[in-house]
């Protein structure tokens, strides 16, 4: 990685990292298939595009873009699975 992208690449981690916990605790108290499976091909989504952006080098502005999507699509399930 060249030097100007460690930021982004730190975040990258801190996100996946801290949607990964939210994903598990929110597992441990709604035990449901379908939900365990839409929250694992969120985080295969993100981890593989972490891999992506870390192998080519593309860490651009549309990145956080992506991310604030990411964010609200994972927002909506964990509301609907809370309710």
């Amino acid at each position: 990685m060249k030097k100007h992208h460690t930021h982004k690449l730190r975040f990258h981690t801190i996100f996946s990292v801290a949607l990964v916990l939210v994903f598990l605790i929110v597992l441990f108290f709604v035990r449901d298939i379908s939900l365990a499976i839409a929250m694992l091909f969120l985080a295969v989504y993100i981890a593989g595009n972490g891999i992506i952006h870390a192998k080519y080098n593309e860490l651009k502005r549309d990145t956080i873009v992506e991310y604030v999507i990411v964010s609200g699509i994972v927002i909506v399930v964990l509301i609907g699975a809370l309710l």
